[in-house]
């Protein structure tokens, strides 16, 4: 025989396809919005990086206010002096650090973070803009400061007023409102206080051995070194150094950018799956009402592949209408992002089309969207023809082999979809690994919400019949119409529950580590910290400390040195290749010397010194912590060769140790023996724990004696910390909410894809004399039960993760808050409220007449 040819060609199936989905226009409308979200958020978050680091490059110089610069946390030694004279190229010097900052005498000081520049030459390239407009050379003087708004609001002053900094007062002369290198630097939170060199010189804040940022800032005219040469003459002198040229953008902004890019574009990807779930319910829900007409397509010859054919198309059409849609969202997004970050970066990278972000976001948009309409398309294969005789008869049960095969199919649906996430997410983060971790944690987060979603339903069915007399007749038509058929109760409580999960659990993960840091630290934990403290301010610091009564426990000053190894057993240290946490030990560490074993310290290893021995009779002996011994892979007899400041030394370990407390002092890598550094230039500091409302006492007092000793309050430090996690988090949030948005417009399709039951509903029922109050208090009830029960299935689902993720990731306790879940609750009612009614409001407009001729 002769085979056929199939006329039944792409063209037939996209103008039938197309022909339907205008037919369902409404419903399908809200289901473009879903994926267009999803998208938007995807897309708006890889376009706003990518143009993050098209300005890092376009703009390097004027980031860095130079075209090389060096960062180094120690003074460099002469041969590094040598190393930074380079030929034909202009240099200028700058310190950062941190210091305190008061008012009057009486005032409680502040923590500020301080920069000093030479204003004749900084900076090199960018714009930095004074409020009042003057050069900076001109309101830089040396008694001046240059200061940020926020310091002025906290401390209610204004320029002009005088206030003090380490041992002298300064004129605040000006307000910065643009300074270029401030995403540069290494202090980025606090207040900022800018101040010229020889105004550094005045405060007596940096001596030897202070812990303070250098930069140096270099700008290579025509006719200057190679920029290249230059810079691998400065790599080999500061070995330890970041060394950056405006040819490449900064290691720790791109290292932080594509860190938050791949985490932001999982959120997204969240979002984009709650608006694909959505598509798959409203294919599902329109297959359901064509069932006749695939039925009669079957009866006349269409074979099912070709009727898949057809739903294929119309699910690819959504798919890219979606996508499409959601490209512009994501403009829309790029847009608010900077509006986010505004407070610690003052910049915008602008508007800009990126190809690879959008054709990125299109891909992903209908490939999920395709695969989540897998399970419906699939169940075309299942529809007879016989279906129409047999629709309305009871007691017609499937066979235990049909439930067998059919189960067959959708498990392998399932696998398919969850590859696909796979792919997708491993091309998103470029890591297996944190694909693997997604799809297992997405496939169980669904199949717990989709349990507990069931038996909410069940209960609430179950309470509804138990009190059937006792509900009013608007709550019970309202109960019953969200068992409606087509309704997909379940399905709209995975996704709506999926987006408050997440939100929620942001939320709670963040709140509870502060809430830890600020209320639960261990007893004796250290609450005030005492640096900068130099040799001849020891002795008073240490007197006044043991003579204030409100300090809890023993107040230590310890001293430290830095000091780098550059040989183990007369191997130089590189030759390890450490890798990871391990490799800090390259570069310069704090170490200190005792008589004693700290407290809560045990030796493992070895023995440690007598309390009467030092370096001249034992020689330079060091310990060891525990866990450093296992990074470098050392015992009790290893040889040390150090640097400290222009000087080596040897030393040779003679115990390892182990410390389980949390003072200071207790938790030094390395422990030398007395005598072995005390000719080094070294600074002291100490911890102390003080009831908090007497820290500001102390802080006073302290700050009057020895104003170039910087006290830090730990509640000062929670509060940058605070700062910068609220920053974090409303990002994270921002994106996250776009999964409550896609669940709810999935809400409202669902209304639209019961369109015609509804309709007929309404009309019944104002035949029967139900008025349109009555009838919109039946909506209602039916939204905001649907939407309060996501509420508690989120939160429910929000309080496991988050249990999970503080004490598995950051052992930290959880404490239950039930004002955040209550909010959460009330506030996806309300959601679902708004979007069942945004698209039902047409419903409640008709009329009785209307319906019944549409019917005939």
């Amino acid at each position: 025989m002769r085979r056929v040819p199939d006329q039944f060609t792409l063209a037939t199936a996209g103008k039938i396809a197309w022909r339907e989905a205008r037919a369902s226009s409404t419903r399908f409308l809200f289901v473009i919005l879903a994926v267009a979200l999803g998208v938007g958020a995807l897309t708006g978050v890889r376009g706003f990086s990518e143009s993050f680091r098209v300005m890092l490059t376009r703009d390097a110089r004027k980031l860095m206010a130079a075209d090389l610069t060096v960062r180094t946390f120690t003074m460099p030694t002469p041969e590094q002096e040598a190393a930074l004279n380079l030929p034909g190229t202009d240099r200028t010097w700058i310190t950062e650090t941190l210091s305190m900052l008061s008012v009057a005498s009486n005032s409680t000081p502040v923590l500020v973070s301080m920069k000093a520049v030479d204003p004749a030459v900084y900076p090199f390239y960018g714009d930095f803009k004074l409020d009042p407009p003057v050069p900076l050379r001109e309101a830089l003087q040396p008694d001046a400061l240059l200061v940020s708004e926020d310091l002025l609001v906290r401390l209610d002053i204004k320029r002009g007023d005088t206030v003090k900094l380490g041992a002298s007062p300064f004129r605040i002369a000006a307000v910065i409102l643009t300074e270029p290198d401030r995403m540069a630097g290494s202090l980025n939170v606090g207040p900022r206080v800018m101040l010229s060199r020889e105004g550094l010189e005045r405060t007596g804040l940096i001596i030897a051995g202070s812990r303070a940022v250098q930069r140096y800032l270099f700008r290579f005219p025509p006719g200057a070194l190679p920029i290249a040469q230059a810079r691998n003459q400065l790599t080999k002198a500061f070995p330890e150094a970041m060394v950056i040229d405006y040819r490449e953008t900064h290691p720790l902004i791109t290292r932080g950018l594509d860190r938050a890019t791949k985490f932001l574009s999982l959120v997204s990807l969240i979002s984009l799956i709650v608006g694909a779930l959505g598509v798959g319910m409203a294919m599902h829900s329109h297959l359901q009402q064509k069932m006749d007409s695939i039925a009669v397509m079957k009866s006349i010859g269409a074979r099912s592949g070709q009727i898949m054919r057809i739903y294929t198309l119309q699910t690819l059409m959504l798919g890219i209408l979606g996508a499409s849609a959601g490209i512009l969202v994501g403009f829309a997004v790029q847009r608010v992002f900077p509006i986010l970050i505004a407070r610690y970066f003052h910049l915008n990278p602008g508007m800009r089309w990126d190809a690879a972000s959008a054709l990125q976001g299109m891909a992903i948009g209908v490939l999920t969207t395709l695969l989540f309409t897998l399970p419906p398309l699939l169940s075309i294969r299942r529809i007879r023809p016989s279906i129409i005789l047999r629709r309305e008869m009871d007691g017609s049960r499937i066979s235990w082999r049909e439930r067998l095969k059919h189960g067959q199919a959708t498990a392998a649906a399932g696998g398919v979809i969850l590859t696909g996430i796979l792919a997708i997410v491993w091309w998103l983060s470029e890591s297996l690994p944190t694909g693997l971790y997604f799809v297992g944690g997405f496939a169980a987060s669904i199949l717990v919400l989709s349990s507990i979603a069931s038996v909410l339903l069940k209960a609430l069915q179950k309470a509804a019949r138990w009190s059937q007399q006792r509900l009013p007749a608007t709550m019970r038509h309202g109960i019953a119409n969200i068992y409606r058929p087509g309704n997909q109760a379940s399905a709209l409580l995975v996704a709506l529950g999926l987006g408050v999960m997440f939100t929620l659990t942001v939320y709670l993960v963040q709140t509870s580590m502060l809430v830890q840091i600020a209320n639960s630290a261990p007893p004796g934990m250290p609450n005030v910290f005492l640096i900068n403290i130099t040799s001849r301010e020891r002795e008073g610091i240490t007197d006044l400390l043991h003579k204030e009564s409100a300090i809890q426990g023993p107040a230590e000053v310890t001293p430290v040195v830095s000091a780098r190894v550059v040989r183990i057993d007369s191997s130089p240290i590189e030759d390890r290749k450490l890798k990871g946490f391990a490799r800090r030990f390259t570069q310069t560490r704090s170490v200190t010397w005792s008589a004693t074993l700290p407290p809560q310290a045990v030796v493992t290893q070895g023995k440690y010194w007598k309390p009467e021995d030092n370096a001249a009779k034992a020689g330079v002996q060091v310990c060891i912590n525990e866990e450093s011994a296992k990074a470098l892979n050392v015992k009790p007899g290893a040889q040390f060769d150090w640097r400290a400041g222009n000087r080596e030394f040897a030393s040779q370990i003679v115990c390892v140790y182990r410390s389980e407390a949390v003072r200071i002092g207790s938790n030094f890598e390395f422990l030398f023996i007395p005598g072995a550094l005390e000719t080094f230039p070294a600074l002291h500091f100490a911890a102390i724990r003080i009831e908090p409302k007497l820290v500001a006492q102390l802080q006073r007092t302290i700050y009057r004696r020895f104003p170039t000793v910087t006290v830090i309050n730990g509640a000062d430090v929670l509060a940058i910390v605070q700062e910068v996690v609220d920053q974090i988090a409303l990002v994270i949030r921002f994106i996250s909410f776009f999964a409550i948005l896609a669940g709810a417009i999935i809400l409202a399709s669902s209304v639209a894809g019961t369109r015609f039951r509804r309709i007929r509903e309404v009309v019944i029922l104002k035949t029967l004399g139900a008025t349109r109050r009555r009838i919109a208090g039946i909506f209602s009830v039916e939204f905001l039960i649907l939407g309060a029960a996501a509420g508690i299935l989120g939160s429910l689902l929000a309080t496991g993760f988050s249990l999970l993720v503080l004490k598995r990731i950051f052992q930290v306790d959880y404490r239950f808050e039930p004002l955040p879940h209550l909010v959460a609750i009330l506030l996806t009612a309300l959601l679902a409220n708004f979007a069942g009614w945004l698209a039902s409001y047409r419903i409640l407009q008709q009329k009785p007449l209307e319906a019944l001729r549409g019917s005939l």
